[in-house]
């Protein structure tokens, strides 16, 4: 459920460098490999500088030139549009909701169609170069957007450059790296009133910047806190209209992360990224009510629902004449789950103890000739423990099960800037191959799958203002891994059902169109696609009271159209 605050910010306080914010989105860093493909830099007189982005892989590019359904948030955008969770940078994206929420800390996003209760989300998400992947659970990771340089938005299939779990789309946060040469800060406090809560909300954040060595070594520390009210009541039975309890479902948010920028040589940068979330919340997402909102039969007890991420990673990029090398490293543990109250006195317990390692490593173009390029390989070793348990007098079941994947994938996107660059053809493909298992008490049920996707696109730019571009690519979605027992209610249900559903796959034909005036203060968006999934993987009810599962439930088409117009007001 959603509350609407009546206060958003009764206090906002900023203080940075003004240099920091300029360098969000308007101009483009200093490395070799990204100058090649930002070339584009508006006459001067012009409103601003042009938006860069890298969801390319292939180095900076101007986002005016960029042949994709790409949405783009500053640092100050963000803050303008008081944006300050993912789930609020949803809302401004054209084809995206919230799917499913269990906690402050699970929550899950569709976007053009898609659909996951379960599973790989359908939506990828990244932290700088490296994935957020929770095996068999897609759930978004609870950024905060104090320190964000800007956030791209990439809508529709990324199978090439982004693999599986990216049927939907692709979100990538992009944080602020530390300054080689100044001290940087920031700092920002807020207060709102939940409508329903019984009290206030208040947080705070701020980041730290400091050059350790100039021009070779900085460190960045960044982080904060923050408390929501709560707004549902609580029944020890029946609902009676005279709660037992008041505002119980209040949540917590904490995070840090420290990061270090290492430059031995002028054309090697190092990052190292420690960053550490915990999202807590009493009780969880799953009311008894919408209005009004409240948990009943919960006989006195607490429940809640909490998470606690922890994400390592390395990005080393060595700068060549020719070319540029990236290699992107992570580690990510967590552990996260929820605990329901049962009357008369037991519980329903899900815990995950997720783990994931990510290894890419890819070689670009980094040359102002018409052939660019990008070629990659990369490798994950997950798992996904869930621990669960059902305890009731004279009743404890314990449903525990894990979900195993190691896959690798070879990749690789070529174009070529034909008549001056003014059409440009381009052809990707990828090649993915994953070894998946699902172990529980019952014994292990193994799974391969092996999977091609491919992107063509034609883009036209007949003026540095006009883009256009038709493309159809594919994406694909990992196959849901469910349990034994879901399997049995389905099928009493009369729902054919596997412990390893198939792959989801998606293919999108789309017409897109960029368009800005010439002093660039409006600046208009428009996609047209058609979106097809082949089997789709969705909820089921099953036969056994309270026990639903997944099928892949055939075939499915999303037609739509995203339009987005931006005007700066003089």
């Amino acid at each position: 459920m959603k509350r609407f605050n009546s206060g958003i910010a009764l206090l906002a306080l900023v203080a940075s460098m003004i240099s920091v914010d300029a360098a969000a989105q308007t101009t483009v860093p200093a490395e070799k490999s990204q100058q090649s493909r930002a070339a584009a830099a508006p006459a001067s007189g012009s409103a601003e500088q042009d938006i860069i982005v890298t969801a390319s892989k292939t180095g900076a590019q101007a986002l005016q030139d960029v042949p994709l359904a790409i949405q783009v948030f500053s640092g100050e955008d963000l803050r303008e549009r008081n944006i300050t969770s993912v789930g609020d940078l949803v809302s401004s994206v054209p084809g995206a909701f919230e799917g499913f929420r269990q906690s402050n800390g699970s929550r899950f996003y569709n976007l053009r169609g898609n659909v996951t209760q379960n599973g790989d989300s359908p939506i990828g998400y990244y932290l700088d170069d490296t994935p957020f992947i929770v095996t068999n659970f897609g759930i978004a990771p609870p950024v905060r957007f104090l320190d964000m340089e800007r956030v791209e938005v990439l809508r529709g299939p990324q199978g090439t450059l982004y693999g599986q779990g990216s049927s939907g789309g692709v979100f990538i946060f992009h944080t602020r790296d530390p300054s080689l040469d100044k001290v940087e800060y920031a700092f920002e406090a807020e207060g709102s009133q939940t409508v329903g809560a019984h009290a206030l909300n208040y947080g705070s954040a701020g980041a730290l910047s400091v050059p350790i060595i100039k021009d070779r070594l900085g460190l960045r520390v960044s982080g904060g806190f923050s408390r929501d009210a709560g707004w549902a009541d609580a029944y020890f039975g029946p609902y009676d209209g005279t709660p037992d309890q008041k505002g119980v479902n209040g949540a917590k948010n904490d995070d840090i992360r420290v990061v270090a920028l290492i430059r031995p040589w002028d054309n090697v940068n190092i990052r190292a990224q420690y960053w550490h979330f915990r999202p807590r919340q009493n009780f969880t997402g799953f009311t008894a009510s919408v209005d009004p909102p409240y948990f009943q039969n919960t006989a006195g007890q607490n429940g809640f629902s909490n998470g606690s991420f922890t994400l390592w990673s390395l990005t080393t990029t060595v700068d060549f004449d020719a070319f540029t090398v990236t290699s992107a490293t992570s580690n990510l543990e967590g552990v996260f789950g929820i605990n329901i109250p049962l009357s008369p006195a037991g519980s329903f317990s899900s815990q995950f103890l997720p783990k994931m390692f990510a290894q890419e490593l890819r070689v670009n173009s980094s040359t102002d000739g018409p052939l660019h390029w990008v070629v990659g390989a990369a490798y994950q070793d997950g798992k996904g423990p869930q621990v669960n348990a059902l305890t009731l007098p004279g009743v404890n079941i314990n449903a525990d099960n894990n979900t195993l994947t190691k896959n690798w994938a070879l990749f690789g996107e070529v174009s070529y800037d034909l008549f001056d660059g003014k059409i440009v053809p381009l052809v990707g493909v990828r090649t993915y191959h994953d070894k998946r298992s699902f172990a529980d008490s019952g014994g292990s049920v193994p799974t391969k799958a092996n999977v091609q996707t491919w992107r063509l696109n034609l883009s036209y730019l007949p003026t540095d203002d006009l883009t256009m571009f038709i493309s159809a690519a594919t994406g694909f979605r990992p196959g849901i891994v469910q349990s034994r027992v879901q399997v049995q209610s389905l099928g009493l249900a009369g729902v054919p059902a596997s412990v390893a559903l198939s792959p989801e796959s998606s293919t999108n034909y789309e017409f897109g169109l960029k368009w800005r005036n010439p002093d660039r203060s409006l600046n208009v968006g428009l996609n047209l696609y058609l979106l097809q999934y082949t089997n789709l993987q969705t909820s089921v009810t099953g036969g056994i009271n309270g026990v639903n599962g997944f099928a892949n439930f055939g075939d499915a088409t999303t037609k739509g159209v995203d339009l987005e117009v931006r005007w700066d007001t003089p």
